[in-house]
């Protein structure tokens, strides 16, 4: 029900429960608001939205008023327009005359300006020194008003609570724990402060240039798919401060480090902005039309004996059309993607259990549920917007959070139960956490007898997982077993979520492992209702919308199985060429058939296997032997270097597109600034490619005319019925749109399998506790390594490491000990090391740390000052959906000194029996 209120003789309508600043607002009426985050509650703090209202004593502030229907309010008389001024007067006198060297205090000088004020008669008593620790921002005090948006912004936004506000009287201020600097807190660079902030107290360290421009686009990090305001300055460059984007109901305002401020590699003078041609070993700058028509005519001459990979980095129409090149011209299915690395045995769980391999909630569902079980996932590193929701659920929903994970992680710090299994026996773990739900009678029978099947037999497997036995294999309390299973059955409120990571996924027994959590919720009916469901949350910023396109080697665009002689009609009519009749190669099967020579040519797209793919080493032998090798990337990396051709590709903001994020929205990507150089995007590539390929082949270049991106989509939309109703112009007024969405006017899905399941019934699968891993501890490699992100980083870096502000944040390897172990190696920390396996060695800075169990390490698979984990890793992958376990292998840490020093005795004794014995003169 709406409320109608005068205000300055024009009237507002505004639903019932609005403030009168919200009314004020509707008319776009200018009325100060310095406490006012637009997208928060009022904290009634500055006293600069003051009106008059008739029958109202005094002049009260506009953001804590109610409105009410018939109300006449008044901001420009004499009265209340003076009362203002005299508020805005002494606001200015809080503050130094010059802003500590600015020209300005934002919102507050343009505020005093329209109300005549250029400075005030009242003079500050106080003076701080500026606090320029943070790599992006500064905390200029002296510029602060303490109007308490930034504290509430890192408190209740993002649930941080890195500031506060400090002090008492003149010495007030923002500040953190032990009123140190902002590098010494918890703070994490979100820049929810600096967002917020009504007078650049918290302001940008970059230049400040006329905004010339502003494109809503969406984050090209993580799987979470925030939406983000990018702001083109008057000089062509995008500017590192990039707000949220209103219409964006992934993120809801929040953004982290690398959406915020992660967007300089853009510009970055390395990027490669000119097709290259290596010629004697040396690489030479070439014509788009030489480099596409070499690329062309050696493509054609080894068609069915190439692979490609596609970019999780990329739009859905990128990945749409290069996986069409791969099948419609080249003949095969041998395309992949990142996916194959990080959630694949995920999706071959949930398609063979569901029949969808998509995530079956929404992140408002975590928000509402009752209980949260995150299992291998540092979510604060790795999707730190969804951690905020997370956090959000526990602190202000009163949610119970069960975390799963050898590693002591900052989820930790709020969780009910932190369940510390051994790497590798996850398997066990959640078939005994099922034995106590079965045995304690806590699961939903009626669930399980109308919508699953292949319960009885599952039910004898699990049978033997009595609590003391599991607890033996995987090193958790009988009491927490018990515990977790009676919350997660039976929540306080609403539903349960399971929500994992690549802890999960990253074993010999990866997709075992998410049969094992599958199971659970089936058990359980937490599926098909709000507050519950499934979750694996996704890596890169579209690895869903990548498999969705294709972009695997078993099923066409929406997984429709490449294996099925109906599906490969459909194609074959649709696209005009013959299909493949088998499923093709995943990238680890595609580094084994180089090396057997049954493949000769690659295309790799947005990707850097020699960083990504396990035991280096030996991957990088294999592709060295490769006849034809083209990268199409931003950036020379280590594929790169060893490429024939490199293709120079456009960035997120110098095109148009589609994400879709880990909650099936398929999200707008909007170009911001034209392709830097001679860059193009993906998509105008891979189409050129394949017209010219058809061309050497003696066929007609049909099926890749395409003018634009929105044609694309619209393609694939008519080929998958889940998003058969989204098109450009929809998301183009309602922002994103979750999947399945079949027709024009469905508003699209939040949650999946509410009424049934794609296969049927929901399966359970039987799944026994397998070898813990492929490589376990001994004498000589003493360690287990576990390996995964950091917040300041993206994967392997290729793009962080080109934003100097994140590689000030992290700009060292490090590889995380227990102290117990360092004090056995006699290791300090900070101290340089050397780590090994037996594939492999990097050097790293040593970390203590109790976050870490007595006899693991941590490394992140970042590439940092030449050394990275998979230098060590183990190619041993899951059978049935080939990812290798990146998560478990066996090092030891050495102390360089003492590296350095056998080293030299080797080389002595080496030297002593290579040399001739000496000559003896009479």
């Amino acid at each position: 029900m709406d409320v109608t209120v005068t205000i300055d003789g024009k009237q507002a309508q505004v639903p019932a429960g609005s403030t009168v600043l919200d009314a004020i607002r509707r008319l776009d009426i200018h009325l100060p608001q310095l406490c006012k985050d637009p997208d928060r509650p009022p904290l009634g703090a500055c006293r600069t939205c003051l009106v008059q209202i008739e029958g109202v004593r005094g002049t009260p502030a506009s953001c804590s008023t109610p409105a009410r229907d018939g109300m006449v309010v008044h901001t420009d008389s004499e009265e209340v327009v003076r009362i203002r001024r005299g508020v805005l007067e002494l606001t200015l006198g809080m503050l130094t005359a010059d802003g500590n060297g600015k020209t300005g205090f934002g919102e507050l000088t343009e505020a005093a300006r329209r109300h005549g004020l250029e400075t005030s008669s009242y003079q500050p008593h106080h003076h701080f020194e500026t606090d320029d620790s943070k790599s992006f921002f500064v905390l200029d005090r002296n510029s602060c008003i303490m109007c308490g948006r930034c504290t509430d912004g890192c408190d209740q936004v993002q649930h941080i609570g890195a500031i506060s506000l400090m002090g008492k009287g003149h010495d007030s201020k923002v500040g953190v724990f032990g009123d140190g600097l902002m590098s010494s807190s918890i703070c994490t660079s979100c820049g929810q402060c600096v967002a917020t902030c009504p007078t650049q107290a918290l302001r940008v360290k970059e230049k400040q240039l006329p905004i010339v421009k502003q494109v809503d686009t969406t984050c090209p990090y993580c799987g979470v798919g925030c939406g983000i305001n990018l702001k083109v300055r008057d000089d062509g460059r995008i500017s590192v401060m990039a707000d949220d984007a209103p219409k964006n109901l992934s993120s809801l305002g929040m953004l982290c480090v690398k959406g915020r401020f992660g967007t300089g590699y853009i510009h970055h003078n390395e990027r490669i902005t000119t097709p290259l041609i290596k010629r004697d070993g040396q690489w030479q700058e070439a014509s788009w039309d030489e480099a596409l028509d070499l690329v062309a005519t050696k493509f054609a001459e080894r068609r069915g004996r190439f692979g490609a990979l596609a970019s999780a980095k990329g739009t859905n129409e990128e990945g749409y059309v290069i996986q069409k090149f791969v099948r419609a011209v080249m003949g095969t299915n041998n395309i992949d993607h990142c996916t194959r690395l990080c959630h694949s045995p995920s999706v071959e769980a949930m398609l063979a259990q569901l029949g969808s391999g998509a995530t079956s909630n929404s992140y408002i569902d975590y928000e509402e549920a009752g209980c949260l079980m995150v299992i291998g996932s540092d979510t604060t590193s790795n999707h730190p917007v969804v951690a905020a929701r997370l956090r959000k659920a526990v602190v202000k929903n009163g949610a119970k959070l069960i975390v799963v994970n050898p590693r002591r992680i900052d989820l930790c710090d709020y969780a009910d139960i932190w369940i510390r299994q051994l790497p590798g026996t996850d398997v066990a773990l959640f078939n005994g956490l099922a034995h106590i739900i079965l045995k304690e009678g806590l699961w939903n029978p009626e669930f399980v007898e109308k919508r699953t099947e292949g319960f009885d037999e599952w039910r004898k497997v699990v049978e033997s997982y009595r609590p003391e036995r599991v607890s033996q294999i995987t090193g958790v309390p009988v009491a927490d077993l018990e515990r977790a299973a009676r919350i997660y059955a039976k929540p306080p409120h609403g539903g349960s979520c399971l929500i994992w990571g690549m802890g999960v996924t990253q074993h010999i027994n990866g997709t075992a492992n998410a049969n094992s959590i599958l199971n659970l919720a089936l058990l359980t009916g937490q599926l098909g209702k709000p507050a519950s469901g499934v979750s694996p949350l996704r890596g890169q910023n579209n690895v869903q919308g990548c498999g969705d396109a294709g972009c695997i080697p078993n099923a066409f665009p929406g997984y429709q199985s490449a294996d099925s002689l109906s599906v490969q009609m459909k194609f074959a009519q649709a696209w005009g060429a013959p299909m493949p009749e088998r499923s093709g190669l995943v990238v680890t099967e595609m580094v084994q058939a180089i090396d057997n020579g049954d493949m000769t040519a690659m295309y790799i797209v947005g990707e850097n296997p020699l960083l990504s793919e396990p035991d280096l080493n030996h991957a990088k032998e294999a592709i060295d032997k490769l006849e034809f090798l083209v990268v199409q990337d931003l950036f020379m990396n280590e594929t790169a270097e060893i490429a024939d051709v490199f293709l120079p590709a456009a960035s997120f903001a110098e095109k148009d597109g589609t994400f879709t994020n880990s909650e099936r929205r398929v999200q707008p990507v909007r170009a911001a600034i034209p392709p830097v150089g001679q860059s193009r995007p993906d998509w105008e590539i891979t189409r050129e490619i394949a017209r010219r390929t058809l061309q050497k082949l003696g066929r007609e270049p049909k099926g890749f005319d395409f003018a634009g991106p929105s044609e694309i989509f619209d393609e694939m939309a008519s080929l998958w019925p889940s998003i058969a109703g989204i098109n450009y112009q929809r998301l183009e007024r309602d922002g994103g749109i979750q999947y399945p969405c079949p027709t024009p006017d469905h508003p699209g899905t939040r949650f999946l399998y509410e009424k049934d399941f794609p296969r049927g019934n929901g399966r359970f699968i039987l799944v026994e506790q397998g070898p813990q891993a492929a490589e376990l501890p001994d004498k000589r490699f003493s360690l287990i390594l576990n390996t995964g992100r950091i917040l300041y980083h993206w994967h392997g870096g290729t793009i962080t490491t080109h934003v100097d502000g994140l590689v000030q944040l992290a700009p060292e390897l490090e590889v995380s000990m227990n102290p117990a172990d360092a004090a056995r190696f006699e290791i300090s920390d900070g101290e340089r090391v050397r780590v090994r396996s037996r594939r492999g060695e990097l050097t790293a800075v040593a970390r203590l740390t109790e976050k870490m169990r007595q006899g693991e390490v941590f490394v992140p698979f970042v590439k940092l000052q030449g050394s990275a984990a998979n230098f060590l890793t183990n190619s041993a992958f899951d059978p049935d959906s080939k990812i290798p376990e990146f998560k478990v292998c066996a090092v030891r840490v050495e102390k360089l000194s003492d590296v350095s020093g056998r080293e030299k005795m080797l080389a002595r004794s080496r030297r002593s029996s290579e040399e001739p014995a000496p000559v003896h003169g009479p």
